[in-house]
């Protein structure tokens, strides 16, 4: 909920607050739905929250926490900018960003279709579906409002959704490669990897963070939670023999495999 407060009858804003939405609902970016301002006006950023300006399409003066009286003193970007004149109710425009810059812990990732990753234990090739959580903090909001907001219409408010929609095809591409890489340089089975999530977690973390840091924010944590076959969570011995052709109860694993990619070869 933003407010807006005006005196002697002006059109133009004295006071600049935002209290997040009337439902609650979590909010990453907020634009306030007005953009005509004086010198003297108040702007209150409460705590967890950035104010930015912005004019021209440049991102301009950042105000953290606390109630701030604006003045050239404080807006010297934006007075360089518009070279606004000294003093008094002087007034302006510009457009004025509030940024959550607290955590969100608990965003979802996946993989909306299967992709091919090599088993390097069985020799074959597998469709595998992908998902989990990761963590995302604004850290240069300046960087994060123009690379990945942009325009968009006063009063409009910027949801975790979009972000996480706006960074799916980045992390799904990092995430195939990490997971296909991890599997054959440890020369796992998909029947094992399991038991290296954790690993396989933060080598996807590391992949990603700089990507992220590039638009300005910060990768707080990562958590790949599956690795399956589609449309099912388990797959037994008996179904994995009848996909493959190998049979996992006998102990010649390796000539059952081998025996496999000649067939491959001769086969017309």
């Amino acid at each position: 909920m933003f407010r807006r407060e005006k005196k002697n009858n002006w059109a133009l804003i004295n006071r600049v607050k935002y209290d997040g939405p009337c439902d609650g609902s979590p909010w990453l970016i907020y634009k306030y739905p007005e953009e005509d301002f004086v010198y003297g006006s108040q702007l209150v950023v409460n705590q967890g929250q950035e104010a930015l300006f912005f004019k021209g399409g440049k991102a301009l003066d950042l105000f953290g926490p606390g109630t701030h009286t604006l003045n050239t003193g404080n807006l010297p970007l934006l007075n360089k900018l518009v070279n606004l004149p000294f003093g008094g109710d002087t007034p302006f425009t510009a457009e004025i960003y509030y940024v959550n810059k607290t955590s969100k812990l608990n965003m979802n990732w996946g993989t909306q279709n299967p992709f091919p990753v090599e088993d390097p234990k069985y020799g074959i090739l597998l469709s595998i579906r992908s998902h989990g959580t990761y963590g995302l903090r604004i850290d240069d909001t300046r960087r994060f409002v123009a690379e990945v907001v942009g325009a968009v219409p006063l009063g409009s408010t910027v949801t975790y959704e979009f972000v996480a929609a706006y960074f799916c095809g980045l992390l799904v591409s990092k995430i195939k490669n990490v997971i296909s890489a991890y599997m054959i340089r440890r020369k796992i089975s998909f029947l094992e990897v399991t038991g290296y999530l954790d690993e396989i977690s933060e080598d996807c973390k590391n992949a990603v963070k700089d990507e992220f840091e590039r638009f300005g924010a910060e990768v707080i944590n990562f958590y790949v939670e599956t690795i399956i076959p589609p449309n099912t969570y388990y797959i037994s011995p008996k179904k994995f023999t009848e996909y493959t052709g190998i049979n996992l109860e006998r102990s010649d694993i390796h000539e059952q495999k081998e025996s496999r990619i000649k067939k491959k070869k001769i086969s017309p």
